[in-house]
């Protein structure tokens, strides 16, 4: 078999369509880093709180604090990045009895309907986070509460937006296979 310039399409260096995995990667390997370094924050900050308490009679007045805020962040950015491959927590109780047409238009449904709810959650979480940062409310010490309130419609936008994409995705591909018949 003979491959012809026609037969296989480049896309030009540079062009937009060649960084879009690139930067996809990016973001991945931010999402990665994030984690890490709450996950590992979190660690010290308890250790630091147990071992303060249990040997010295002290503690991080803040510790418990940031502990929560922590795992806010923590669970929405694991979140984002479950969302990466479509690897939220699914119940699939009719699909074993479902044809493959109907599996793909569920699915569609689904990530559709996902893309509503988070958009509606992150709307309202964005209002949230405006009326704290208008009233001046303070989390723990010196931080205000908007700041660690900004991962729920950051969080649920990214989500939003990842959902909308692999709908997008599914939308193409059963267009091209239609194509093909």
């Amino acid at each position: 078999m003979r491959l012809h310039q026609t037969d296989i399409e480049i896309e030009p260096r540079g062009s937009a369509m060649g960084r879009i995995p690139r930067v996809l990667r990016v973001l991945s390997l931010a999402e990665d880093a994030v984690l890490v370094a709450l996950l590992a924050s979190m660690i010290l900050v308890a250790a630091a709180q147990i071992l303060l308490r249990n040997f010295f009679d002290l503690g991080l007045a803040w510790g418990d604090q940031a502990l929560r805020v922590m795992v806010l962040w923590l669970g929405l950015v694991g979140a984002i990045a479950a969302s990466r491959d479509n690897k939220h927590i699914s119940i699939e109780v009719l699909s074993p009895f479902m044809s493959q047409r109907a599996k793909v238009v569920s699915q569609r449904i689904v990530a559709l309907f996902t893309v509503l709810v988070c958009a509606v959650i992150a709307f309202y979480a964005g209002r949230f986070v405006y009326l704290d940062y208008r009233m001046g409310t303070m989390a723990f010490g010196d931080l205000p509460a908007w700041i660690s309130e900004l991962i729920l419609p950051v969080g649920f936008s990214l989500i939003a937006l990842r959902y909308l994409c692999l709908a997008a995705e599914q939308f193409k591909k059963s267009r091209t296979k239609e194509g093909r018949r």
